[in-house]
């Protein structure tokens, strides 16, 4: 890793700790490593687990700088940080992560989290459908529909984790549940509350104004029911150009690549509890 590395890159690459140290040597040495760097390498990083291992060692980290020179020679934009780099500046990861030879991109909104580039912007829109569901929760929402606009639908939504925040008690049909109504993808019923708040540390919700707008009229003035947008338009870098520039280098995207999709859907319902229905 380069000792500049700040948190801010967006794709990266993460290693064992004696390999990112051996891909240090390899940044600064003017050739290509070959026979001569590999022994280099087990006297030097690798010394501590002693010949014949430590050779076997340095082949290792050889082939796998090797694999990331390849990839940023075709123009890959990616940043290598070691196992315990990525500890100290306390990324996020999924279970199971990081591992080698994985890319990870970054999330949209949080520096500190990483998806792996294969499933982003599944994970990112996911992420960001939870969260609009738990605001509105938080506000008092007793209802919440989402129908679909344009870009990912029923089939999309039906393999996304969500479900209505287990303070409230719901009844809840996602995807392919609210098949009598194909453009309806979620449909909550909540117990909702006249107590709105906007809960801690959003991640989407500073770059929302849409959602601030509505947040802001809840909580100041009483509003009564929503309609607001959940957009996806941006790919982030995570294209076609990225998949083909990764496509044979010897790095991972972490599984089968899905690609992105511009998305609008449209979020309904109304606040309040059952006594300011009923007052209605």
């Amino acid at each position: 890793m380069d000792d500049s590395y700040e948190i801010g890159h967006r794709f990266i690459v993460v290693v064992p700790d004696k390999t990112a140290e051996a891909m240090r040597e390899a940044q600064m040495a003017k050739e290509v490593p070959e026979e001569n760097f590999v022994k280099k390498l087990a006297g030097s990083v690798f010394s501590f687990y002693g010949e014949p291992f430590a050779v076997t060692l340095g082949k290792q980290a050889v082939e796998l700088i090797k694999i990331i020179m390849d990839a940023l020679d075709k123009g890959a934009d990616l940043s290598t940080l070691s196992y315990s780099e990525s500890k100290k500046l306390n990324l996020i990861f999924s279970p199971g992560h990081p591992r080698e030879n994985v890319v990870y991109a970054q999330h949209p909104a949080n520096p500190l989290m990483y998806y792996t580039a294969s499933s982003f912007h599944r994970q990112a829109f996911e992420h960001k459908f939870a969260e609009v569901i738990t605001l509105l929760s938080s506000l008092g929402a007793n209802e919440i529909k989402v129908e679909h606009v344009s870009g990912w639908d029923q089939e999309f939504s039906a393999g996304l984790g969500v479900t209505t925040p287990s303070q409230d008690s719901a009844s809840a049909g996602a995807g392919k549940n609210c098949a009598e109504n194909s453009a309806l993808l979620f449909d909550a019923k909540l117990t909702g509350h006249d107590a709105p708040s906007v809960p801690d540390n959003l991640t989407w919700y500073p770059h929302e104004a849409l959602w601030q707008a509505v947040a802001i009229a809840r909580v100041n003035n009483g509003l009564k029911n929503f309609n607001l947008s959940l957009t996806y338009s941006d790919d982030y870098g995570l294209n076609a150009g990225f998949k083909a520039t990764i496509k044979g280098t010897g790095l991972d995207l972490g599984g089968k690549f899905e690609e992105h999709q511009s998305t609008v859907w449209r979020i309904t319902g109304t606040f309040g509890s059952e006594n300011s229905r009923e007052d209605l």
